[in-house]
């Protein structure tokens, strides 16, 4: 089985911790460990039923068009499971609330446990940075890419949701780009940045309409690539992890520190949760950053 968990993610290590949580995590941040706790989660290790089986980590509010209820005190068993694999606290994290934007926030030692043990008082946030070490940030996935953030140097970390509005933005500052920018205001350099993309919807199953593939031109032409591809129907095969890569690369980010992990969510649908897979019925993965 090991074998099968890692093949689907060929840019990531597959790690199962001993309570039997299967994650990921880029190697070229894994390299960092002793500064660094990141991981990316699968759908194995938790308590959760049906839909949302097993390592289900998202409160059903946090998607309340979905209407996929869980039990509260199955994702809190799970977020702590989660937490004892990778090693942060549960009751700590501090959650974004995703829009499908590129909003962001700054979070401190006033957000920790924001959206676990109390209220947010913020919203429609789909990236979180920090330089408070012992502080974890999370986002939520289903299909959508997270995007992992690390200056060693400045020491400061950020983790983003982004779906295709996140991605794209408004053609040209989505939120790759919106977020290296946040962290050189901080005092990183965009030349430090080491920026991994976690497995989503891949190029081979994220299909999308005519006017979606539009709002991507102009970022290929920059390029001289194809990020949406005819699939033959009349609608296209997106690829949002190079778009998220050229994203990064015209945000001053060296192509040679950005990691793809290469794992498509909907081909692998018994491996991750996936929305368009499920029809909408599943549970939530999730992106985690910590300063060490």
């Amino acid at each position: 089985m090991m074998e099968k968990w890692q093949a689907a993610v060929p840019g990531m290590r597959a790690t199962v911790a001993e309570n039997g949580v299967l994650w990921y995590g880029f190697p070229a941040l894994l390299a960092h460990g002793e500064r660094l706790l990141h991981g990316f989660s699968s759908r194995v290790g938790g308590v959760s039923c049906g839909a949302q089986g097993t390592l289900n980590l998202a409160f059903a509010k946090e998607f309340p068009r979905d209407h996929n209820y869980d039990d509260p005190q199955n994702v809190l068993e799970n977020l702590r499971r989660y937490g004892a694999a990778l090693g942060f606290k549960a009751e700590e994290l501090v959650f974004s609330q995703q829009e499908h934007g590129v909003n962001i926030l700054v979070a401190t030692d006033e957000h920790r446990g924001c959206g676990v043990t109390r209220g947010r008082g913020y919203s429609n946030i789909d990236g979180l940075i920090t330089g408070v070490r012992g502080l974890p940030l999370i986002t939520h996935h289903a299909d959508c890419a997270a995007l992992f953030f690390y200056a060693p140097q400045a020491q400061l970390i950020g983790v983003a949701h982004a779906g295709w509005r996140g991605t794209i933005g408004d053609g040209e500052l989505g939120m790759g780009k919106a977020m290296v920018r946040r962290l050189v205001s901080l005092g990183a350099q965009a030349e430090e940045l080491l920026c991994g993309i976690s497995p989503s919807a891949g190029p081979c199953c994220y299909q999308v309409g005519e006017e979606v593939a539009a709002q991507f031109a102009p970022l290929a032409a920059r390029h001289g690539e194809q990020l949406a591809r005819p699939d033959g129907t009349g609608r296209y095969l997106l690829d949002i992890w190079q778009a998220n890569r050229l994203m990064l690369i015209e945000a001053g980010v060296p192509a040679a520190n950005i990691s793809i992990a290469g794992g498509c969510t909907i081909c692998h649908a018994d491996i991750f949760h996936s929305h368009r897979a499920g029809h909408g019925h599943r549970g939530s993965l999730a992106a985690v950053m910590m300063l060490r």
